[in-house]
């Protein structure tokens, strides 16, 4: 049976990061192989609430395989998703977010009969989040050999958007996108009116009055002149799969 590692940065929302673990564990049929890293700054000033909060859960959270914090140095999320996946033990790993909930029974067991269709195990799938569908991989899930082939899950240059578009355009290069529609995966983003703006979203993304920092716009700048490492990225996934 695959060990599933799904990996989530986190700050200053330690009732949504629980929220998040307990959906997994309720939702997944073997939780048991499943293990969900959160990545805390050092300085996040509700780190006593999260280790509290999980800690009264514990009951219910050692049915997982492992559920660990790691506490480190303030990070951007796409540094932290990298320092997760370093510390993962499992064959399949899955970002994940803090504002997000899994919400359909079973979806570990639908997500083994999808790999099933992949014997070499480079794919770039994706859940359904309650509001992008098919058009846009939000949380990528991606494999070991994907991971350890490219020496990255997430490359770590971005402040706070397009690691999931840069995994997505990998996928969309060497054809291996593939969608997962009838598994819900509820995101309750700010900008799809499910969630208020909160401080979390206001260090990078946007301010208290919905305007986008300037963090945004160079991430998106950063994206369009990366492209020719994307290309490069795919080939080296390219060169280890089974047509």
């Amino acid at each position: 049976m695959l060990k599933i590692s799904l990996l989530c940065p986190t700050r200053d929302r330690p009732q949504k990061a629980l929220r998040l673990a307990l959906s997994i564990l309720e939702t997944a049929t073997h939780p048991q192989r499943v293990e969900i890293l959160f990545y805390l700054d050092a300085d996040d000033p509700t780190t006593d609430q999260y280790l509290n909060q999980f800690r009264a859960h514990q009951h219910q959270l050692s049915r997982f395989l492992r559920c660990p914090f790691i506490i480190g140095d303030p990070i951007s999320i796409s540094k932290s998703w990298n320092e997760l996946a370093s510390r993962s033990q499992g064959d399949i790993l899955i970002m994940a977010a803090d504002d997000q909930t899994y919400d359909t029974p079973g979806w570990d067991m639908r997500l083994d009969a999808e790999i099933q269709k992949f014997p070499d195990h480079i794919f770039c799938m994706w859940f359904n989040d309650g509001h992008w569908g098919e058009k846009l991989c939000t949380f990528p899930i991606v494999s070991r050999q994907w991971y350890t082939t490219l020496g990255y899950f997430t490359t770590g240059m971005f402040e706070c958007l397009y690691d999931d578009l840069w995994i997505m355009d990998i996928g969309r290069i060497i054809g291996r996108l593939h969608y997962i529609p009838d598994i819900l995966t509820e995101h309750y983003h700010w900008s799809y009116g499910k969630s208020e703006i909160d401080p979390t979203y206001e260090r990078h993304q946007v301010n208290a009055e919905g305007q986008l920092k300037p963090a945004v716009q160079r991430d998106l700048d950063l994206f369009k002149r990366t492209a020719h490492y994307r290309e490069l990225d795919a080939r080296r996934l390219t060169a280890i799969m089974k047509r």
